[in-house]
């Protein structure tokens, strides 16, 4: 049993709630968590209230039963360890570099900044675009136009905020241009980069839709620029938004239960 006595403040006491349903996908009820917790079942009630309204918490549709709630899943989401989501793709990228012969790889969405988190390559210069670790351009790579183009105005206009440099003659830098872009990607499911980071390189991208988190990750394919165009033009996308579908129906069962950055 958990013991939350008066001694503790306000914030451990959410704090253990959170920690004790979160070992509980089904929910608990309020008897339940005031026998783990050893607290009277009004102070235990008024603090699941107050957690209702910050969407920490939610009951299930027969109110009998307390869950964690859409917010606290998408932290959860959100800090899931590269680690893990490198186990549950790389099968998914080694068959597409198979297929392709290209550098596939998973980049994720930190904040209002896109990240390379997983990439498989057949060894080819051009994966030093994307290695693990790198942040993306959200004006020119195509990973993460797929990712942003999903996320709210604030984070659009964040994530546009600072400098976007000129890459190259083909790389937009004017914001109303690149929300127009957005808006396609939203429309289309797929976002390019055809020569805007480098004149002899494309890339290809699809987003990955994970649950409560709404489009967190993204899926994409770079190599030089004649092999990626031919992908392209061969309905590459359709490929893409396979797999990415299936890495989505798997996070998004998996949800606040998959292992936390270390």
């Amino acid at each position: 049993m958990t013991v939350i006595n008066d001694k503790h403040p306000p914030l451990e006491r959410y704090f253990r709630i959170l920690e004790v349903l979160s070992g509980f996908p089904e929910g608990l009820t309020l008897s339940e968590l005031t026998s783990i917790l050893a607290l009277p079942k009004a102070t235990m009630h008024r603090l699941l209230a107050a957690m209702q309204k910050s969407n920490l918490v939610t009951v299930n549709a027969g109110a009998a039963a307390y869950l964690l709630a859409d917010r606290v899943r998408r932290l959860a989401l959100l800090s899931a360890g590269a680690d893990f989501i490198k186990a549950m793709t790389s099968s998914h990228l080694q068959q597409l570099v198979a297929e392709t012969g290209e550098t596939c790889y998973i980049a994720r969405l930190e904040g209002n900044r896109v990240r390379t988190i997983v990439m498989e390559s057949p060894n080819a210069p051009w994966r030093g675009f994307v290695l693990p670790g790198k942040i993306m351009y959200p004006h020119a790579t195509a990973s993460a136009k797929a990712i942003l183009a999903f996320q709210s105005k604030d984070v659009i206009e964040q994530a546009l905020s600072g400098d976007l440099p000129q890459l190259t003659q083909y790389t937009k830098t004017n914001r109303k241009d690149i929300k127009a872009e957005f808006s396609r990607i939203r429309e289309n499911g797929f976002a390019t980069c055809i020569r805007e980071v480098d004149e002899g390189l494309a890339a290809v991208a699809v987003p990955i839709e994970v649950g409560v988190a709404g489009v967190i990750y993204g899926l994409g394919i770079v190599g030089p620029l004649p092999r990626i165009t031919s992908l392209i033009d061969a309905d590459i996308v359709s490929r893409l938004k396979t797999i990415s579908a299936a890495i989505s129906a798997f996070l998004s069962k998996t949800g606040a239960e998959i292992p936390q950055i270390d």
